[in-house]
């Protein structure tokens, strides 16, 4: 369906108030970029708002196409532009709105691990059987583990990277991944190591408990650390021979 909206209504749209909370910041670079190509060609593509008015008390919020309102708001005075036609479409609830940005994301690239973790925590608790794992996988990426790529840290936790995407977030075993991921994150402040061996150590470990084998993290960390304090591993180039460097380390006697 294809809505008109007066400029008016478009900067009303783009208080900070009403834009989604789990969309990207505005660029003032890519506004200017934005009004120049509008000055000079015209509005080539319609940006996208939706109707969600059955589950938040904002009645249209900007889906795709921020930087093009901010830039025909901004326009220089005596344009003749004063409204635009826009794609609206309804949404009953939050997990479409979600689904439809992270197809069409302003830069039409493909959501990152990162963007979907931010847009689930900040769904909130309407989320209510997920929210808290959102949280805590969300506490862990920006307070706790800084350094750990985002992408790690969802395959250390979740059971699935699908339902991770789709707000769906299970927990593998929390109390095993806890302890994997402070080992992966002092290796990597410690030791500077990178993430094909952060992986490495993850997947022996993982395969490890997958045989019903259990792990001594105490030994393990003990042992690891001291053959990389003698610098063992100086010739390890892969994921898979840093995992049998890992598995070596941990049952020599």
């Amino acid at each position: 369906m294809i809505k008109e909206f007066k400029k008016t209504e478009l900067k009303e749209l783009l208080q900070p108030k009403n834009l989604l909370e789990f969309n990207r910041d505005l660029s003032g670079k890519h506004v200017q970029k934005m009004i120049k190509s509008i000055v000079d060609c015209g509005i080539l593509r319609f940006p996208v708002v939706g109707d969600v008015s059955a589950f938040d008390k904002r009645k249209y919020v900007i889906i795709d196409g921020q930087h093009l309102c901010k830039a025909i708001v901004n326009l220089p005075k005596g344009n003749s532009i004063n409204k635009v036609n826009a794609i609206t479409k309804i949404y009953t609830n939050k997990k479409e709105v979600i689904e439809d940005i992270s197809k069409l994301n302003n830069t039409q690239k493909s959501w990152n691990d990162e963007n979907y973790l931010d847009a689930w925590f900040k769904y909130g608790r309407s989320n209510e059987m997920y929210f808290s794992n959102y949280a805590y996988l969300y506490n862990l990426y920006n307070e706790i583990y800084d350094g750990l790529p985002c992408g790690f840290l969802v395959d250390l936790y979740s059971v699935s990277k699908s339902s991770f995407r789709e707000g769906n977030l299970e927990f593998k075993n929390r109390e095993f991944s806890d302890k994997l991921a402070s080992l992966c994150y002092d290796l990597k402040k410690d030791f500077k190591k990178a993430s094909f061996a952060l992986t490495g150590l993850s997947v022996w470990a993982f395969a490890r408990i997958n045989e019903k084998k259990d792990i001594d993290f105490f030994k393990l960390r003990s042992r690891l650390f001291r053959a990389l304090s003698n610098q063992e591993d100086k010739n390890i180039q892969g994921r898979e021979e840093f995992k049998e460097f890992v598995k070596e380390t941990y049952t020599r006697l």
